[in-house]
């Protein structure tokens, strides 16, 4: 069997390679920008976001603190995110009052404010929870649900200053609270 000359297969190799060197040049930067581009798109979605809501820094801190905020593309990754946020730290909140309700130091008027942020923190768990429920299926029902999930985060600092409760970490729990309840609305206001 005759062999193929040596310039046929060296020409081969030499068409290869610029058609790598071409893939390679061509595509990588693509691949980078769209990266890129993706990053930058969901920093600027999340800017707009918090732009919008009550407290810019802690919306652009707090969302940032959960890692699929880079990658979110949509509102409704954004809505998700800060829902699931609020959820976390109401329901954190609502343990915390519940172990100061029950301990034996808590005299009765500090128990019935606290008695009143349970009864709160309860329906605001509910709404956070229900809003994550409607996000797909009814967006304005979900817009209202993560609107009034901040009324018991307000209740609370109520109850607590009629009582005289001075506790930074439900202070803490409220502010979040009503922030990420602040966050949700804004960001479920671009579902509707």
């Amino acid at each position: 069997m005759p062999m193929a000359p040596a310039t046929t297969t060296t020409t081969q190799h030499s068409v290869i390679s610029m058609l790598l060197f071409f893939l390679l040049t061509t595509t990588t930067p693509l691949f980078f920008n769209a990266h890129a581009s993706s990053s930058s798109s969901s920093s600027s979605l999340l800017e707009g976001v918090c732009h919008e809501s009550q407290n810019y820094s802690f919306c652009i801190e707090a969302m940032h603190s959960d890692p699929r905020t880079s990658s979110a593309k949509t509102h409704m990754d954004l809505a998700v995110i800060s829902i699931e946020l609020g959820i976390s730290n109401s329901t954190r909140t609502l343990n915390y009052i519940a172990r100061m309700y029950r301990s034996p130091k808590a005299d009765p008027q500090q128990q019935s404010a606290l008695k009143g942020c349970l009864w709160g923190y309860d329906g605001t768990v509910s709404s956070f929870k229900s809003a994550l429920m409607e996000l797909k299926v009814d967006p304005l029902t979900a817009n209202y649900d993560a609107k009034v999930a901040g009324d018991g985060a307000v209740y609370c600092s109520g109850f607590m200053d009629s009582a005289g409760i001075k506790d930074s970490a439900m202070s803490d729990g409220n502010f979040f609270t009503s922030s990420f309840s602040n966050i949700a609305f804004v960001i479920t206001n671009y579902l509707g």
